[in-house]
């Protein structure tokens, strides 16, 4: 009898302790069920790519013909920005400097210390691109024309030598189909006339960042172009342009036309022609000193 007392007893123990090293093994499941190891975010921008730098593009301007826009992250934190706006009397380079931050997500910029004028931008591969006042990408046609590329800083040397060759060309009267502002006289064999005298010239203009100005009576017009200058040979890829509506848009419905056709040009001291082909010239223009 006692034997079987014991028996139950050593039973009952063994039982207990079980049920006591379960329990233990649950709560030590559940602590470490609730523990979530997070691991940081090794894709975003301000950790996977080499964004520092000098970024440049020429983005759109209501009442101008495009604002030259530099932006220089030179370090973790330091930023200097150069805005020009071109077709102004005034075309002085304004500068700033500050600071940036990132965002959580690590993939956009915040210029700090800028009042008036757009502070946030994308950061992508080799690209900034602009965002709007309330940090939403733009869309539409002219977004292509907000994104500013990567490339090497301009250097001081240079644009000394391009300002004495600038100087050199005046004086002998021969100008690059680039950097010179060219007036339209002549459009599909027709001599241009601009009929409001009030309006600004018409003209194209080609920037070394290989994107284009032009204005042909109502809209600033904008877009990208191919240039291989050994073969004179050019190709301007679709634009854009602003969406003001004039009493007489036959002259500029007429040059958008005629932009996409060119697929040559030829140069003559002061004078230049878009051609296509071996074609009559499409539209002649004469370089504006």
């Amino acid at each position: 009898m006692k034997t079987k007392f014991y028996f139950i007893a050593a039973l009952v123990v063994v039982m207990c302790s079980c049920a006591k090293k379960e329990k233990a093994q649950d709560i030590t499941e559940e602590v470490t069920d609730s523990l979530e190891v997070v691991a940081p975010d090794m894709h975003t921008a301000n950790i996977s790519l080499d964004y520092m730098g000098y970024y440049s593009g020429v983005t759109p301007c209501a009442d101008c013909e495009g604002i030259e826009t530099s932006i220089s992250l030179e370090d973790e934190k330091n930023y200097v920005l150069k805005t020009k706006y071109l077709g102004k009397k005034e075309t002085k380079v304004n500068e700033q400097r500050g600071l940036y931050t990132w965002n959580d997500t690590g993939n956009t910029i915040t210029l700090e210390g800028i009042e008036n004028g757009p502070t946030q931008y994308f950061v992508g591969e080799n690209t900034l691109t602009q965002l709007d006042l309330e940090g939403n990408k733009i869309e539409g046609n002219l977004a292509p024309l907000y994104v500013l590329k990567k490339s090497e800083a301009p250097n001081v040397n240079q644009n000394t030598t391009s300002s004495n060759a600038t100087a050199a060309k005046s004086e002998s009267k021969s100008y690059a189909i680039t950097g010179t502002k060219w007036q339209l006289v002549e459009l599909n064999g027709k001599p241009v006339e601009n009929k409001n005298k009030s309006a600004k010239e018409m003209f194209l203009q080609l920037n070394a960042e290989n994107r284009y100005a032009a204005f042909a009576g109502c809209n600033n017009m904008m877009g990208g172009y191919e240039l291989k200058e050994d073969a004179l040979r050019i190709k301007f890829t679709k634009g854009a342009s602003t969406m003001m509506a004039c009493p007489d848009m036959t002259i500029e419905q007429e040059f958008a036309e005629m932009i996409e056709k060119v697929d040559n040009y030829s140069l003559n001291g002061e004078n230049m022609s878009l051609n296509k082909a071996r074609m009559a010239p499409l539209a002649r223009f004469k370089a504006i000193k």
